[in-house]
């Protein structure tokens, strides 16, 4: 879901320490990690309820069409499409 390496935690944590203080800082690490706990609950909830609700069959419907418009497919359609013209 997030994309983070412990680097950036560390750098986080460290800079947290020197603003806040030791105690206050711990204070938000403790109520973030417990936000982000909340947060990833509530996405593992939704996208099991999407699971139950939608049929596989729709699920990969979707799926061939958000992979058709993707921006990168634009060009290989446009490129494939001057090809079989004889333009290419």
């Amino acid at each position: 879901m997030f994309d983070s390496g412990i680097m950036e935690w560390l750098v986080v944590a460290v800079v947290a320490l020197l603003v806040l203080g030791p105690e206050r800082a711990l204070a938000a690490m403790k109520m973030a990690g417990l936000m982000l706990g909340k947060a990833k609950a509530a996405v593992a909830d939704v996208q099991q309820q999407v699971e139950k609700d939608l049929p596989m069959a729709e699920v990969q419907l979707l799926k061939d069409n958000v992979q058709a418009l993707r921006p990168s497919n634009v060009k290989k359609k446009v490129v494939e499409l001057a090809v079989g013209s004889g333009q290419g």
